[in-house]
Formats: structure tokens, C-alpha cells, sequence
């Protein structure tokens, strides 16, 4: 039985400051670092067959902190990465809402019909992250898988595999280095861990 961990990279500069990442790129903080060791960790008693990541540098710096302690390499795969955010990236939601009032109204009211000037729509991104699952997931052999994504694209996979519409985009939430399970059953995908962030206790704990 096919068994998916799907995560989100560690803490970045640009999460701290709010601004919008997209396609654009940020260092992990040493907070963001911590986390992925502990999300190594996290994952240390499964046996994984392959790791998957986005080639942003947030997720290959996280996916890679975990292949060292699997001694698995990490394969970049372009379709993993954050949904492009066009003209907002490197902005901030305030910046965003003052320059383009009527485009953020639409994509915090409606976001599965909105437009991001220059940048995808959500069923676009979608559509690359369920062809990506098809590709490397569901056809392999193998059946124990890592990706680490972004949270926008991760948030949009989930939506699929559990047949929620994408007006729901903003009723699913992703914190950093957080993981998702899914085991893909006779009948479909079942969800079996959700936004889990356990392993981080020692974080929130200080």
C-alpha cells in the first residue's frame, strides 16, 4: 500500500516578514533549519523509498537535511513548486491589498476564479501537483514517498485527494516543516495525518 508524506519547508526570512514568496526565493532561518532537523527526526523510524522536492531553495534545504539522515538523494521536480504569484511576489498582504485592491478582494473572497496579474491561477497549480502524484507516485513501484513542497501547492493537493472544491482553498491551513499522510487504498486516498506539527513540541515548548 502506497504510503505519501507531504510537508512544507522550514521557516523563511520572507515568512517572518509576511511577504509573498511564489517563484521568488528566501533563506530557511536557523528557526527554519531547526525545524527541518526536527522534522528529520520526525521521520526517522519510516523507511523511505524516495524523496521528491521542489527545486526553491527553501525546499531543497529542508528535503535535503532529511535525505542525509535517510542517505536518499533528493529529485528535483519543477512541478513541485510554490504556485506563481505573478506581480504580488516579494510583497506583503498589505502591500498587495494597497496595489491591487480589486484582485486581492477576489482572492480572499473567491480564489478558485481569481486572477494574480502574471501569475497562475490555482487550477493550473493544481493540475501540475495531481500530474506529478500520477507520474511519480502512483505509477511506481516503490511505496513509501517524501515530497516537500510550498503551501499553497500542497494545500491544492490536498484538495484533490480528498474531492473538496477549490472555493475550500482557504478551509485548509499549512505550517512549516508540518506533515500530511497519505495511504492510497483499494477505494482512494485516505488522509491520515493532517497539519501535524508534534514533532516541533520542543520548539513551542522553549
Amino acid at each position: 500500500m502506497k504510503r505519501l508524506y507531504l510537508v512544507r519547508h522550514g521557516q523563511t526570512s520572507w515568512n517572518l516578514e509576511g511577504r509573498t514568496q511564489g517563484n521568488k526565493d528566501s533563506n530557511l532561518t536557523p528557526l527554519g533549519l531547526e525545524q527541518a532537523e526536527l522534522l528529520g527526526q520526525g521521520l526517522s523510524k519510516v523507511q523511505l523509498d524516495a524523496i521528491y522536492c521542489s527545486p526553491l531553495k527553501r525546499a531543497y534545504s529542508t528535503a535535503q537535511i532529511i535525505a542525509n539522515m535517510q542517505n536518499l538523494d533528493c529529485i528535483l521536480d519543477n512541478r513541485l513548486m510554490e504556485m506563481s504569484f505573478g506581480e504580488w511576489e516579494g510583497l506583503t498582504h498589505a502591500e498587495i491589498e494597497q496595489n491591487y485592491p480589486e484582485d486581492f478582494k477576489s482572492w480572499r473572497k473567491e480564489p478558485h476564479i481569481a486572477k494574480i496579474p502574471k501569475g497562475e491561477t490555482i487550477e493550473i497549480a493544481q493540475k501540475r501537483m495531481v500530474e506529478f502524484v500520477n507520474d511519480r507516485i502512483i505509477k511506481s513501484n516503490n511505496n513509501t514517498f517524501l515530497i516537500v513542497s510550498h503551501g499553497t501547492t500542497i494545500r491544492l493537493l490536498l484538495l484533490h485527494l480528498l474531492s473538496m472544491d477549490l472555493m475550500h482553498y482557504y478551509k485548509l491551513k499549512q505550517d512549516n516543516c508540518a506533515i500530511n499522510l497519505i495511504e492510497f487504498r483499494h477505494h482512494g486516498p485516505v488522509l491520515l495525518k493532517y497539519n501535524d506539527t508534534c514533532h516541533l513540541d520542543i520548539i513551542i515548548e522553549r
